[in-house]
Formats: structure tokens, sequence, C-alpha cells
């Protein structure tokens, strides 16, 4: 059994490395296409995820800082003397008389 080969199906050692020289640069661009595009993604979703984060931080410092000033407010009234002479009026609370009283040294 003998077999023949026609000339036109037989590849050409010089036609196939072309094709694979031009397609490996251009799979290498598309690979390096699509990770450049996943990272950029990636970071915009970081991105916007630590923009909420410093909102939700503002508003929460700011809240707080509300809060300390309310306090501070109310410190001052608690600690006024005129409130503290009423509280002792209501109480029926008189001055200390002089054989009460200590000098501390």
């Amino acid at each position: 059994m003998s077999i023949s080969v026609r000339k036109n199906n037989l590849r050409r050692p010089d036609k196939a490395p072309a094709r694979n020289i031009l397609l490996r640069p251009a799979l290498f661009m598309l690979v390096l296409g699509t990770c450049a595009a996943i990272f950029y993604a990636y970071a915009s979703a970081r991105s916007l995820e630590t923009s909420y984060r410093l909102s939700r931080a503002l508003e929460q410092q700011r809240e707080l800082r509300e809060v300390g000033r309310r306090l501070r407010v109310e410190l001052g009234n608690l600690r006024s003397p005129q409130r503290l002479e009423q509280a002792a009026q209501r109480a029926a609370l008189n001055p200390p008389l002089p054989s009460q009283m200590r000098e501390l040294p």
C-alpha cells in the first residue's frame, strides 16, 4: 500500500511560525489588558468602599463632637454656684459653722 501526499496539503515550515509570532504578542496583550481591567475594577471598588468608610467616620466624629459640646455645657450648668445654692436650699442645708470647718495643710 502506498500513500501519496499532495504537496498542497503539506505545511510549509516558513508560514507556520509567522502565524505563531503574531498570535503570541496579541494573546499576551489580551491577557495583560484583561489583568489591567480587573485590577482597575478592584481598585475602584476599594476606593469607593474607603470613601464610604471615611464619610461614615467623619459623620460619627461630628456627632461625637456635638455630644462632647453638650456634655461640657451640662457640666458647666451642674457646677454653677447658683444651681448648687438652689439645691442646698431645697435640701434645707445651712452654711457650715466655723467649728465644722477644717483647714487643710
